[in-house]
């Protein structure tokens, strides 16, 4: 419901025939959509009104919370992340410049017959500044152009270019796979984790450059967003020359293992063994 402020009433935003569903004592007392326009939630509901609760919506937008230590900031997304439902969501550094980015999956058809669908959406890469910043980016540029109802959505690095490619679910429609060419090649990191987590579900892993600079944070995680999982491999990317990998394991273990010049993928073990592939020779060291 909502304030109408020509009949200065609070009026029901559903019409008459959807209302009647859940309220049969409206046909009753309206017997046409004409005589129900009228009313206001307090025409139809009478004595009814005073013994339900009155709830008060402030807000609709979608938004991202950022994690300030003792509180989250809420942050709305962009305004063009806001004209459809938001299905998947994965985050990952998508351009290489060592800010995380986000992207968000589109759409809702199976609507009632009196709503228009939800389809203003395409998918959207929505490109961070570091800060909490988003900005979208258009599917002009990106080459992100999904029409049909976007579902779940997964990175991973599928050719092993120190890029992230993008996956995305669509419901009754083709699985859609977008191979990254434009990104800044980031170092492929891939975690050895026990016999019971081979794959250090739970690990957290951080970059740091020449200058002392700490990349965010990148959490190895079994499931995300809707009805998806990330691959465990991660892709971190840098401003700067990375140095070293800060990796703290799912069981409290924290470990610091230098990053040799030029390695584009490097594997690490719980006791700091690390396996190295540099760019030049493409050999383990």
């Amino acid at each position: 419901a909502y304030y109408d402020r020509d009949r200065k009433k609070i009026v029901p935003w559903r019409d008459w025939e959807t209302l009647s569903g859940s309220f049969p004592f409206i046909k009753e007392r309206y017997d046409s959509f004409t005589a129900f326009s009228a009313a206001g939630v307090s025409d139809f509901l009478g004595s009814r009104l005073a013994r339900m609760k009155d709830q008060v919506v402030t807000t609709l937008d979608s938004m991202v919370f950022l994690n300030r230590g003792d509180h989250f900031e809420p942050q709305p997304l962009p305004m063009e992340a806001q004209w459809s439902p938001v299905f998947g969501i994965v985050v990952g550094d998508l351009d290489g410049d060592g800010n995380e980015d986000i992207f968000v999956s589109q759409n809702f058809f199976a609507v009632s017959s009196d709503t228009s669908r939800y389809d203003a959406g395409r998918g959207l890469w929505l490109k961070g500044d570091g800060r909490g910043g988003l900005k979208a980016i258009q599917g002009q540029a990106s080459g992100l152009k999904i029409y049909g109802e976007g579902r779940g959505a997964a990175l991973c690095d599928y050719d092993h270019d120190g890029r992230l490619d993008l996956v995305v679910g669509q419901n009754g429609n083709t699985t859609r796979l977008y191979r990254n060419v434009g990104a800044r090649a980031g170092l492929r990191v891939r975690l050895k984790g026990p016999p019971g987590n081979p794959y250090a579900v739970g690990a957290v892993v951080r970059l740091i450059e020449a200058n002392g600079r700490c990349g965010p944070a990148h959490e190895v995680h079994a499931g995300g967003g809707y009805w998806s999982q990330d691959s465990p491999s991660l892709v971190l990317a840098a401003s700067g020359e990375p140095k070293a990998l800060a990796v703290q394991w799912p069981g409290g273990a924290s470990v610091t293992v230098p990053v040799p010049r030029g390695t584009r993928e490097i594997v690490v073990a719980p006791d700091g063994k690390v396996d190295a592939k540099t760019q030049e020779d493409g050999n383990r060291k």
